[in-house]
């Protein structure tokens, strides 16, 4: 007798094909996908009848942060995430991971999206750090790989500097380690404040390590605006030297006046992939960012960490450098949304320019004032992404969708998130069934085959025997997002269904209180 049979599904595996769907039965035994096939023996502990709907592989976040928001803590159910389909995800992305603590300097790289004030970090090393999270049960499987911010952090502290050749080695070793320890990769914030002056022959020397460990190297290009197409002939160019294999973090093209470059960067990907570069990306389907509001400044103006930009607040004449800077910028700045703030100064959901009125400063004066007064995670909302872009980066063959969120609960509400939280999946879901630009199975290989492929998963991703039961059972007729940026805290329709390693989580489109999630190493 099987654990779970669910009937009359039409199967999408997850490879992408374009065959159509067959309806067939789906038999589980414990957490494993056992058979599939018609007219399967009905005997089983729990039936569940699909009616024809669509029955996918589970999907992979590859781009999460539910560690840099303290989800996986706070929230270990990540409730936002699995009712929108996803059992996987991949956390430690953009420089920024839970470990391995080298000093006490290096948890420091998470503190602009959450607060670090009370945290209990009872681990040093990675796999120390996965034995503690092996500890708890989640809402979905956590995968997570090495931040370089953290770690090179906690080697040279807020210093802005090359790393010494024993340096380099030490930094070496310890990802070495973690990589022995089940870590999934690298990754590398480069546009943030402890990245910015990495080198290319330091990025290099790590790239080598990363496609000798057979790992994924997640970068966060140096800049997504008007030097977005240098930046990634930047890292195309390590992956080139090193036989990487690499992944772009939340690929986009910021600002008008250079939305006219995203065909040209996506022929130098194209090109490159046709040369032999394992080159993909993920992107999100919204036309607005969510990111640490300090990022905005001059690059020279946050090398070195909050204490030293603060200093620079300080000194009239860097002070009126930065205000020069932002003046120049075509940043609409009066129209920033406030999303998050620290305790001291609450302005949730407010614009800069309401900031500035009440204050009577300029809009760019404002910025500097929140910075300074709001604490070290400041997060804000901008539109500034064009959606014929953001469409052709969804769409394209080299692309995977990922929240680049976290795994939010939906009575968490002291904070402003991005709505992509809780609708990537379902609002990609329902614009392709919208629009036919690609098949429903290619849509669906972009939410579980492929990013599981890219990750390294090896029983994941696709519905096959013999692999995890992880899945997704959605009505394509109803699969739509609710949240907004007003009221991000909404759960989507159409999702039915949501098993992880065989746990029912999601059942009748509400969330069961099981948690079947796992700490996943790789093999």
């Amino acid at each position: 007798m099987y654990s779970l049979i669910i009937k009359n599904a039409k199967v999408v595996d997850g490879s992408g094909k374009n065959s159509s769907p067959e309806l067939l039965d789906v038999a589980v035994e414990k957490d494993e996908i056992v058979n599939i096939g018609k007219n399967l023996s009905p005997k089983a502990h729990k039936v569940i009848d699909a009616e024809g709907k669509v029955l996918a592989p589970g999907f992979v976040d590859l781009q999460n942060h539910s560690d840099s928001y303290w989800q996986i803590f706070d929230n270990p159910s990540l409730d936002s995430l699995v009712s929108q389909g996803f059992t996987t995800i991949a956390i430690g992305q953009c420089g920024a991971s839970l470990a391995p603590l080298v000093s006490s300097s290096a948890p420091l790289a998470m503190q602009k999206w959450h607060s670090l004030e009370g945290a209990n970090l009872n681990w040093q090393t990675f796999e120390e750090f996965l034995n503690v999270l092996s500890e708890r049960k989640y809402g979905t499987n956590v995968a997570s790989l090495v931040g370089y911010a953290t770690l090179r952090r906690g080697i040279v502290g807020d210093e802005i500097r090359a790393l010494e050749k024993p340096e380099l080695e030490a930094v070496k070793k310890i990802l070495k380690e973690s990589f022995q320890a089940g870590a999934f990769g690298l990754s590398s914030g480069l546009s943030y404040a402890h990245e910015i002056i990495i080198s290319q022959l330091e990025l290099f020397e790590l790239a080598k390590l990363v496609s000798e460990n057979k790992a994924l190297f997640s970068v966060h290009l140096r800049s997504e605006s008007s030097e977005a197409i240098e930046s990634v002939e930047e890292v195309l160019e390590i992956a080139r030297s090193s036989d990487l294999n690499l992944k772009i973090s939340h690929l986009k093209i910021r600002g008008a006046a250079n939305w006219k470059n995203h065909t040209h960067l996506l022929e130098v990907l194209e090109n490159a992939y046709h040369k032999g570069i394992r080159v993909h990306f993920d992107s999100y389907p919204y036309e607005t960012i969510w990111q640490p509001l300090y990022s905005y400044l001059p690059k020279w103006a946050i090398e070195g960490g909050r204490n030293l930009m603060l200093k620079h607040f300080s000194d009239p004449v860097q002070k009126n450098k930065i205000l020069a800077y932002l003046n120049s910028s075509d940043v609409k700045w009066s129209d920033i949304v406030l999303a998050s703030t620290g305790n001291r100064l609450q302005f949730l959901g407010k614009t800069i320019g309401h900031v500035a009125k009440n204050l009577e400063i300029s809009s760019e004066a404002a910025v500097l004032h929140v910075l300074e007064h709001a604490g070290s995670e400041v997060l804000v909302f901008e539109k500034n992404l064009d959606e014929s872009s953001v469409e052709d980066f969804m769409y394209h063959p080299l692309g995977f969708v990922g929240t680049d969120g976290g795994g939010f609960g939906i009575n968490q509400k002291g904070k402003l998130v991005h709505p992509r939280c809780f609708g990537t999946a379902p609002k990609f879901l329902k614009m392709v069934i919208e629009s036919s630009k690609i098949t429903l199975e290619e849509a669906v290989h972009k939410l579980s085959g492929g990013p599981a492929q890219k990750l390294g998963l090896v029983d994941r991703g696709f519905l096959r025997i013999g692999y995890k039961a992880d899945m997704v059972l959605f009505d394509p007729e109803k699969i739509s997002d609710k949240a907004t940026y007003e009221n991000p805290y909404q759960y989507s329709e159409g999702i039915e269904h949501v098993l992880v390693n065989g746990v029912s989580v999601l059942s009748e489109g509400k969330l069961t209180g099981e948690l079947g999630g796992r700490v996943l190493r790789k093999k």
